[in-house]
């Protein structure tokens, strides 16, 4: 025992207030119990068993649920490509721009134009669809661009299936890694405490 002078006996009252495993003579188990204490202590350890389990279990069998996965697929396809520029050349870099399908009054698409000054878009339907543009200072464009059946763009959903299932093995495997991490604290806890 930590800081026993050899030929010294041990304070019987130390081991107990530490949780010794094996009663010394004349110190009471926490709890004053005695044998009952111990045999509620192995229950405490096998429900918490059953509980790790459990949740393992669980865990295993929920559903997947990709609530804050940002995932990309790249599409290969047509996609309507529009380049803006000014009289003189000048392109108008990151003004914003919305995209109509035909008959919407809803923008089927927003957001700013890139850095070569074009829009691209996948219409979904046929149609005449229009880009607009508008400027800061005040300059505006709208370009209509006619859409025929034989040149829509249709999404292939093939990578999504992989993504779920390398999400779902990479979360097994965190789980695994860490109740290994714990059955080798609590195996190192043991030895310690043995030895």
């Amino acid at each position: 025992m930590a800081g026993v002078r050899k030929g010294t006996a041990p304070n019987p009252a130390a081991r107990c207030r530490l949780g010794g495993r094996a009663p010394l003579s004349g110190c009471e188990p926490i709890g004053g119990q005695g044998g009952a204490g111990a045999q509620r202590s192995a229950r405490r350890h096998k429900s918490r068993g059953l509980a790790v389990a459990l949740a393992l279990t669980v865990s295993i069998l929920a559903p997947p649920a990709s609530g804050h996965a940002l995932l990309h697929q790249v599409l290969e396809g047509d996609a309507v490509l529009v380049r803006f520029h000014f009289s003189d050349g000048d392109r108008p870099y990151f003004e914003t721009y919305q995209v109509l399908g035909p008959d919407d009054a809803r923008p089927f698409q927003t957001g700013r134009i890139n850095a070569l000054g074009e829009v691209s878009f996948r219409p979904n339907r046929p149609g005449r669809w229009k880009v607009i543009v508008a400027t800061e200072d005040g300059h505006g464009a709208e370009a209509r661009i006619d859409v025929d059946p034989g040149s829509l763009a249709v999404a292939d959903p093939g990578g999504a299936g992989l993504a779920q299932a390398a999400r779902l093995s990479a979360g097994v495997g965190y789980l695994l890694g860490a109740f290994g991490i714990v059955a080798l604290w609590r195996l190192q806890r043991a030895r310690r405490s043995r030895g």
